[in-house]
């Protein structure tokens, strides 16, 4: 049975009144893998982006997977088993689906949903929970949002099953790395943060690590490393995530060609367009244009 008809069927508190949508609005969507899901691989099972009406509230049976969960803005809480957590924008959190969950919206609530499995995950769940990293309630701040943008809110669905599979365990890898080693409370560089904020707001420019190096006045090497430090990602990889970001975006919804969009992100040449999206989504850009249409 496909994992949304058993997301259906574990459905066990009727929508409220606040639904004026059918149910399967606040649903995410079933994952087209390529084939049958190893057991040996993190898989996904369903995403999506949902929207929740202020005061609607959904209670599900225990199912066997885990859920990803970035809230993009608005309030409310989930609660998995007797786990409590109060939702506000930009929080994230790893959720165990085994012992049942519940979602409620204070505001209008607003949140991508990613439901997955694999071997692997039992350990770093286990792992993440004794160093108190299942919820992270400023996602900007820890720097995870680079990850996270290929697979959220439904890119899981044209990856790779190899691609996929790396991607979450580089995800759930950093997230080890910073619950043992790091703060929550951590205070980031302004220099830092404004570096990001330039790459987020200039990704279709051509930038250097010579040109952040005279930006910013500190050498390349230290630029680098202390970046990946809060950041997680180099800075220039970071750029490149950010500009698969957008491709993604145009790819799906316009009839712009490959080598325009590739203009539009900031990449002059049309191979290394290709060669960078194949490398963040496990997929040529036409092959993810033709699986999305």
């Amino acid at each position: 049975m496909a994992f949304l008809n058993l997301l259906m069927h574990s459905l066990i508190e009727s929508p409220s009144a606040a639904a004026s949508m059918p149910i399967t609005y606040y649903l995410p969507k079933n994952a087209a893998g390529d084939s049958k899901p190893s057991a040996y691989l993190f898989y996904p099972l369903a995403g999506g982006h949902i929207r929740m009406p202020a005061g609607l509230h959904l209670s599900f049976a225990p199912l066997p997977s885990y859920g990803i969960l970035y809230t993009a803005q608005g309030s409310g809480s989930l609660t998995a088993g007797e786990q409590h957590y109060a939702l506000s924008a930009n929080c994230f959190l790893l959720f165990d689906c085994k012992n049942g969950f519940s979602f409620s919206a204070s505001s209008s609530l607003e949140y991508d949903l990613l439901y997955l499995n694999g071997s692997a995950m039992p350990c770093f769940y286990e792992h993440l929970q004794e160093n108190n990293a299942l919820f992270l309630p400023s996602l900007t701040a820890s720097g995870l949002f680079g990850y996270l943008r290929p697979l959220l809110p439904d890119g899981a669905q044209t990856l790779s099953a190899f691609a996929f599979h790396r991607m979450i365990t580089d995800l759930l890898s950093e997230l080890v790395e910073y619950s043992s080693s790091s703060e929550s409370s951590i205070v980031i560089p302004d220099y830092l943060r404004q570096l990001k904020e330039y790459l987020d707001e200039n990704f279709f420019k051509d930038i250097s690590l010579e040109a952040l190096e005279r930006q910013s006045g500190i050498n390349r090497y230290r630029l680098c490393r202390e970046f990946k430090e809060y950041y997680f990602l180099p800075p220039l990889q970071y750029l490149h995530t950010a500009r698969i970001s957008k491709a993604r975006v145009l790819l799906t919804e316009t009839t712009l060609k490959i080598h325009e969009i590739g203009y539009q992100v900031g990449y002059e040449s049309t191979n290394q367009f290709i060669h960078h999206f194949k490398k963040v989504t496990g997929r040529t850009p036409a092959v993810y244009r033709a699986k999305k249409r």
